[in-house]
């Protein structure tokens, strides 16, 4: 019984841990730790009646999240596809977001900063039957 409680404590601690994602405590920037989850969604692939795909991607803190690096995770189907992008230069405090684009298939990875809530596009995840494609959209200097 008193490992139930161990592990709960432990759960606790880990949970609050979890998603910082570049968010400010106390007006200074949290770096994430590599490989933490920062932004996920999933849609499921409609044209596709014979197999039930998804179009899925995830960003996650790089190992060189110090210099503002993020690795994405891009899938279709069996299809996957890994990226980086590096956000902008003098960004202290910023939450990274994801949300659906406009075209199918597709998710735009942005930023919130803590002196403003707009949304910033900044990079497009697009997905296909023959590729998944990862570009930039916009640059942003806050140096």
């Amino acid at each position: 019984m008193k490992c139930v409680g161990y592990y709960l404590i432990l759960l606790g601690v880990v949970l609050t841990g979890c998603g910082d994602g570049g968010k400010s405590a106390g007006g200074k920037a949290v770096v994430p730790v590599p490989g933490t989850v920062v932004a996920q969604a999933a849609m499921p692939v409609t044209g596709d009646s014979l197999n039930n795909f998804a179009f899925a991607v995830t960003v996650s803190a790089d190992s060189l999240i110090e210099s503002g690096v993020y690795a994405v995770r891009a899938s279709y189907g069996f299809d996957t596809a890994n990226g980086r992008f590096v956000m902008p230069k003098g960004l202290k405090t910023y939450e990274i977001v994801m949300k659906k684009g406009v075209a199918p298939y597709t998710y735009v990875v942005g930023f919130t900063t803590s002196a403003d809530t707009t949304f910033n596009d900044y990079f497009e995840i697009t997905g296909t039957r023959t590729s998944i494609d990862m570009h930039y959209l916009k640059a942003y200097t806050f140096e």
